[in-house]
């Protein structure tokens, strides 16, 4: 063996070892860097995750860059933990995929029987085609409740008529009859937060209920009305007078078809009236009655009263008088995210499951949403949903589970149509609730979030820019926490703004 093939192998022995130490040199000055960035963001971990506050809680954290995919915070972020409003991510997402971002509702009237001269000989439908933004001035494009009415009204003047036979009949049989989902809590169904959702939703399924305080703490706040005047709702009264200034602390115990609503808590002292929202107990229903009522008061007779029904009519059948569209799904999804509006999400949740496989529930939309995580191969272990809004303590999900869900939309053509829908830190043009934080810092007009509030949960997920301008996606949930939510939240805000002052 010759001089010269020794030489070949020593020189590509130090050529390899020159290339190998340049790699870890490399590779230790690049953790040197990330670990110098981060250090205010992993010393607020190692200082909360110890607190008293937040010791015994089940609080995940995840955050990674957009672009690349590189981890930025990993703490405890594949448990499952329950994520609150943040759900709405799931099920707004989901909607855009399933449905098109310029989808739109429909609500058909429709008659049957014959018409004779101004005599109808049959029945007025309303068929509810599940649009959450029917009777609502919450959304650009949506007629408000009594503009709708006359509408309708008009259509079926359009016709000449002016007695009908039959009744008018609330068809709420797209969707299945699951008024609420499983494992909400009774404190939430009669308020306005917890409305019933059905194929037929009017009015955002809300009434207000107006109160006149007592002069003194302690008093029983009368109950003047509500707006709209719901039918045979009747209220068993324990509302009481608080402090000034205190703000809404009351309650209304109802249920849906309930028509004796049991109220208790507080009102503010000092003001003439006094408002609260409740869950109209049967909307589907009270959209007949409230159509009838507004036909009479036209001259319109209506022989055979108001109704609903769960069947499904021969629709080839009927004649149609009008059709309402619903705005564009986008606009739906606008004011889901940023008033973090729990019928729209359930009553998207349902919308997806009716395109899909022609069956309107709560249990068919989940599956729908899994089957959309798998389908973007998000790992879905752990992942045990039981509503679309986030209103059930039951819901579980994971933070990587989340800024997974994110990555995957910011590649979607409807990415604008979701990320607009978030709420703005520190944007005081904002319809969204986050207008007054961050102001001053790094969050501010640059944090677009999603966040999650109900008792022993607070949540943030969403976008934020580093210094660089480069995207950071994450999500930040805290579970079962020993004190003030709000801290909770304030220093998820910290963390936040440490990840945006990232250079």
């Amino acid at each position: 063996m010759n001089i010269f093939f020794w030489e070949k192998l020593v020189g590509r022995c130090v050529n390899k070892l020159k290339f190998v130490f340049a790699v870890w040199v490399s590779f230790f000055l690049t953790i040197a860097v990330f670990g110098q960035n981060l250090a205010p963001v992993n010393n607020l971990i190692d200082k909360y995750k110890s607190s008293t506050l937040l010791k015994n809680s089940q609080w995940c954290l995840y955050a990674e860059y957009l672009e690349n995919g590189k981890t930025l915070i990993n703490h405890n972020s594949d448990m499952s933990v329950a994520p609150a409003s943040g759900l709405k991510v799931f099920t707004s997402i989901t909607a855009l995929e399933i449905l098109g971002e310029d989808f739109r509702f429909q609500t058909k009237i429709y008659y049957d029987g014959k018409l004779n001269g101004n005599i109808l000989d049959g029945n007025v439908f309303i068929v509810g085609g599940g649009d959450p933004t029917l009777g609502s001035d919450l959304v650009k494009g949506s007629l408000p409740l009594m503009e709708l009415i006359s509408k309708i009204i008009s259509d079926i003047q359009l016709l000449g008529i002016q007695k009908i036979t039959g009744s008018v009949i609330a068809d709420c049989s797209a969707y299945e009859y699951q008024p609420i989902p499983d494992n909400w809590n009774y404190i939430d169904i009669g308020n306005y937060y917890g409305a019933s959702s059905s194929a037929l939703s009017i009015n955002e399924n809300l009434y207000r209920l107006f109160f006149r305080p007592g002069k003194k703490v302690g008093d029983i706040a009368e109950v003047i009305r509500t707006e709209p005047e719901i039918p045979n709702l009747t209220f068993t009264n324990l509302m009481r007078t608080g402090e000034s200034g205190s703000g809404d602390n009351g309650y209304i115990y109802n249920a849906p078809l309930q028509y004796n609503a049991y109220l208790q808590g507080t009102v503010p002292k000092g003001a003439n009236e006094f408002v609260i929202k409740g869950s109209i107990p049967d909307p589907p229903l009270f959209t007949a009655e409230l159509l009838l009522t507004e036909l009479n008061k036209k001259g319109i007779i209506i022989a055979g009263g108001s109704q609903k029904t769960y069947v499904k009519q021969n629709y080839n059948k009927l004649k149609l008088v009008t059709t309402i569209f619903s705005p564009p799904l986008k606009d739906i999804v606008y004011i889901l995210n940023k008033r973090s509006n729990n019928l729209y999400a359930e009553l998207l949740l349902k919308a997806i499951a009716y395109k899909s496989n022609g069956i309107g529930s709560t249990s068919e939309g989940i599956k729908i949403v899994e089957q959309f995580l798998s389908k973007e191969k998000i790992n879905t272990n752990g992942f045990n949903i039981s509503d679309g809004s986030g209103l059930s303590r039951s819901n579980m999900i994971s933070a990587r589970m989340m800024t997974k869900l994110l990555s995957a939309v910011s590649r979607k053509n409807y990415f604008n149509a979701f990320y607009n829908s978030l709420g703005i830190v520190g944007d005081s043009n904002d319809i969204g609730f986050y207008k007054n934080l961050g102001i001053g810092t790094a969050l501010e007009k640059n944090a677009h979030i999603k966040s999650g509030v109900i008792q022993g949960v607070r949540s943030y997920s969403g976008f934020i820019k580093d210094r660089n301008g480069k995207t950071i996606i994450f999500s930040m949930i805290a579970n079962n926490f020993d004190g003030s939510g709000a801290r909770v939240s304030e220093i998820h805000r910290e963390i936040m703004n440490e990840l945006a002052n990232l250079k």
